[in-house]
């Protein structure tokens, strides 16, 4: 992947310059930042343009590769300097740094020479050169089309489940309102939304309401005047005249056509806004119930606020294999019964997607009808639909083509999660960040910008949204199976990841020395004995259960071997201690480990590591406390330090190296400090932390630590979780909680005197209460006690009984969850008043309590018109409640 490259090493030399300044003005340095110049002004230049000659292709991946080395020799040589024992021997090494990069940036100048001239016989094919006219179809020439009719002929006829989509597009057409209406229906590529047009295009009273249809097919690279040109001839009486008119003359032509018409377009296929922007001025609105269908694989917000968009999502299971039986048997035979169970798991594994399962019915037809030969098919679905790639892995390639430059590597590192994982948001935004492929805007942070490229991904129908929280912030995400295949597919060319089930990774490695990151989804071990030279990878996962076959002083050499890494995951093995290995890869920016050792002292020599997640199962099973060294102090870039146990953190020691600058400044995210830390010395030196855990047994001491948190005038989530027997009293303390704005609290004693307190905070948006204990089993607010930003409250609590509170209390909730209160006796029937409120969820409550909420929903349909209160009811049979709910308040 190119950018990534090109990127990449932008950010190491920028770093390498704030500790050799003098280096960059060396020849050496100069020409090879003029060659980083150019080519990455080509990538932003070819992002515009279509560049299909092999030379091109060939000097891109030429250019990519010396890049490659040109970051690899400088963190080479960091890693021998930190061997040495001295980082103040940068200056005296910019002589040896030079040598050693003399050659690659030679063969830089000449690729970039090689380059320039591959590209001036295809000058012609810029971005201000209109497309062959074959880009813009009419209705009629898209069904001449044989690549696109032979999907969308078939599509159209057989497709099914689209019912309630059809239902929903007629309404939007045909309903009285008289304004233009423009009807945009969006999703993934081969999902059905062409399918979905032509039916409601071609249904029977759409096609006798307007005067005028028309329907034209866009490409990426479409040209202004080739869509008008399409449009007009669908017009009729329309001459040939027009085809010598010119792009303003054919936008004024189309718009006295439609005046006064009511008119029908559909404009399928949409890749940007731009085309919208560009020719909506061509469609007048004349109050007659004109109507305008965009199909397009982007959620984007176009100008009817008051119609959004008709998001297609991926058939059920019943649909698909309702599907595939129709392709493969016909409408009216059956499928033999012996048949039957294999074909649900072919139509499972198609994802929901119709055309993967066209794909895969169309092989199906060719094969035997034998339960042996099905069973192969479904073994080897990705197989089926990846040899067939001009038509459904061709069409989803078209998304990934047309990404902008900077959403590729995000795009491709999704690969690297195994198939149908649930992927939290806040760690892929995190390795994003640390692999080192994205570009920081002026005003916004790394973290921002992932933010702003996944919420891209997703509105490009590219990564699916698993869940979200109440304030539609994205909780977890996945890739549909096919488009994870052309992940990998993409990635492997690009030589940017490696995805492999291999035992025998030495051999495996050795074959693949250029490639940027590898995945193993198997138990690894090593096949040989034989060290292995240092790796160029800047990422690894391990998803196996377990590192094995080798002698345990050799388990961990593996890792050893890649000195340039970045981001480490290794989730398929428990260490018994910390590996020392890991200490030596000081390019580490992400660290993901298990083990039931103490995190050493030597940590703090990973000093570009960005986040640290440590689990030690023994601690947290045995409810001890961690003790984190001294040295972590030291470790400066530090933003998310994780820990799934309790720990102890000391308050660190000044030193005369500090100039009085002391704390992990960089960090924002400590999870399950103990109440001992939680001290005005250590929360002084914590200056920008946002998210904070604490997890400790109850103290007598514990208010007094708490009130230290005043301290944190950043917090903005607060989380405190006790254990045993003692129940931690809230006291006041919550009372400098002003920034807070999501509170989460377990195993503390509610007395209704500190009910006014946590009502009080200004900001308070989310509060979560897990297995608390409340004064006498109620919860009773009173008038006063109104949490004004409350948006979301979870009340999981097996013990409370009587809860009395009113719409004056949560003037702006959105959704109230109730879970495993399996003996409160009601929900006031006030809580309906509440008119923000959306939802209201029960899980495993009492039978009194759903059947209040019952009623609530009742009232407030019944006499309140209000039918937009939904009540969710679900069954949960967790027996071990009080110890559910703590894990799950641990963990959230």
């Amino acid at each position: 992947m190119a950018y990534a490259s090109v990127v990449s090493l932008a950010q190491t030399l920028e770093q390498l310059r704030t500790r050799m300044a003098g280096l960059f003005s060396d020849p050496t340095m100069k020409s090879l930042a003029g060659s980083l110049e150019y080519f990455e002004g080509f990538l932003d230049d070819s992002s515009k343009r279509s560049y299909h000659q092999e030379k091109v292709k060939v000097s891109v991946g030429k250019f990519r590769d010396a890049l490659n080395e040109v970051e690899s020799t400088i963190e080479l040589k960091i890693c021998e300097f930190h061997q040495k024992g001295s980082l103040s021997g940068y200056e005296k090494a910019s002589e040896d740094l030079v040598g050693s990069l003399l050659p690659v940036v030679q063969k830089i100048e000449l690729i970039r020479k090689e380059l320039v001239l591959s590209l001036e016989p295809c000058t012609s094919h810029g971005h201000d050169i209109e497309p062959a006219e074959d880009h813009l179809e009419t209705r009629e020439s898209m069904l001449g089309s044989p690549s696109r009719r032979s999907f969308t002929t078939n599509m159209e006829h057989d497709v099914v489940g689209l019912d309630d989509d059809l239902k929903k597009i007629l309404e939007k057409l045909l309903r009285s309102s008289s304004e233009r209406e423009v009807v945009p229906i969006t999703g993934m590529g081969g999902i059905g939304k062409t399918t979905l047009a032509k039916k409601a295009y071609d249904h029977p009273r759409v096609r006798s309401r307007f005067d005028i249809h028309a329907w034209v097919t866009v490409s990426r690279d479409y040209g202004m005047r080739r869509l008008l040109l399409s449009l007009v001839r669908c017009i009729p009486g329309m001459t040939d005249k027009f085809l010598e008119k010119t792009e303003d003359q054919l936008a004024e032509l189309l718009y006295r056509k439609l005046k006064n018409r009511r008119y029908l377009i559909v404009i399928d296929d949409i890749w940007s806004t731009e085309v919208w922007d560009n020719v909506t001025r061509c469609f007048p609105d004349d109050d007659n119930g004109s109507r305008i269908i965009l199909t397009s694989r982007l959620n984007a917000a176009y100008d009817n606020p008051d119609s959004p968009l008709h998001e297609m999502e991926v058939l059920s299971l019943d649909d698909s294999w309702k599907l595939l039986s129709i392709k493969v048997f016909g409408a009216n035979d059956l499928c033999p019964s012996e048949l039957e169970d294999i074909g649900k798991q072919i139509a499972e594994k198609c994802g929901g997607l119709p055309l993967a399962i066209l794909v895969v019915a169309g092989h199906l037809s060719k094969i035997a009808r034998r339960r042996e030969s099905w069973i192969i098919v479904a073994k080897t679905v990705s197989s089926v639909v990846a040899n067939d790639p001009d038509k459904c892995l061709g069409v989803l390639g078209m998304s990934y083509n047309y990404l902008p430059n900077h959403l590729k590597p995000c795009f491709l590192s999704m690969g690297a999660f195994p198939e149908d994982f649930e992927i939290k948001a806040r760690m892929l935004i995190q390795v994003w960040v640390a692999e080192g492929f994205l570009k920081a805007g002026r005003l916004k942070s790394l973290e921002k910008v992932a933010e702003e490229c996944l919420e891209d991904l997703i509105s490009r129908n590219l990564i699916m949204i698993r869940k979200r929280r109440f304030n539609g912030e994205i909780r977890s995400c996945g890739l549909h199976d096919l488009l994870r295949d052309l992940s990998l597919r993409e990635a492997r060319k690009d030589k940017f990841l490696h995805v492999t089930s291999t035992r025998y990774v030495s051999s495996f490695l050795a074959q693949r020395t250029e490639v940027r990151g590898f995945s193993f989804f198997s138990d690894i071990s090593l096949n040989d004995s034989s060290e292995l030279s240092p790796h160029v990878a800047r990422s690894m996962f391990l998803w196996g259960k377990q590192l094995i076959s080798a002698p345990p002083h050799r388990q961990i050499s593996l890792l050893a071997s890649f000195k340039l890494i970045r981001v480490l995951a290794v989730f398929s093995h428990l260490f018994p201690s910390f590996p020392v290995e890991i200490m030596q890869l000081i390019h580490l920016r992400y660290l993901w480990i298990r083990s039931n050792g103490n995190l050493p002292a030597s940590v703090s020599r990973l000093y570009n590591l960005q986040t640290l997640v440590f689990q030690q199962p023994e601690l947290h099973y045995m409810y001890k406390t961690l003790i984190l060294p001294q040295e972590i102090w030291n470790m400066t870039q530090l933003r998310r330090l994780r820990l799934l146990s309790g720990n102890y953190l000391s308050k660190p020691k000044r030193s005369a190296k500090t100039d009085g600058v002391l704390g992990l400044r960089a960090l924002e995210e400590l999870s399950h400090l103990c109440f001992a830390s939680c001290t005005e010395e250590v929360f002084s030196c914590l200056p920008n932390i946002r998210k904070l855990s604490i997890l400790d047994a109850a103290s007598d001491d514990a208010f007094e630590c708490l009130q230290n948190l005043a301290h944190l005038e950043k917090l903005e989530t607060l989380k405190c979780v006790c254990y045993g027997q003692k129940r931690l009293s809230l006291s006041n303390w919550c009372v400098s909680l002003t920034s807070v704005k999501r509170l989460i609290l377990s195993g503390c004693l509610v007395l209704s005197k500190d009910m006014a307190s946590l009502a009080a905070l200004p900001n308070l948006e989310v509060l979560k209460l897990r297995d608390n204990e409340f004064e006498g089993n109620a919860w009773i607010l009173s008038d006063e006690d109104e949490f004004s930003q409350l948006k979301f409250l979870l009340v999981a609590e097996p013990r409370l009984v009587n809860w009395e509170a009113a719409s004056v209390n949560f003037p702006n909730l959105q959704k109230l969850v109730l879970r495993k209160c399996i003996r409160l006796e009601e929900i006031s029937i006030n809580i309906g008043e509440i008119c923000t409120l959306e939802v209201i969820e029960l899980i495993c409550c009492s039978s009194s309590a759903e059947k209040s909420a019952k009623e609530i929903q009742h009232e407030q349909v019944e006499y309140m018109g209000n039918s937009c209160l939904d009540i969710r009811v679900y069954a949960d049979d967790d027996e071990s409640s009080s110890l559910f709910d703590f894990w799950r308040a641990v963990l959230d």
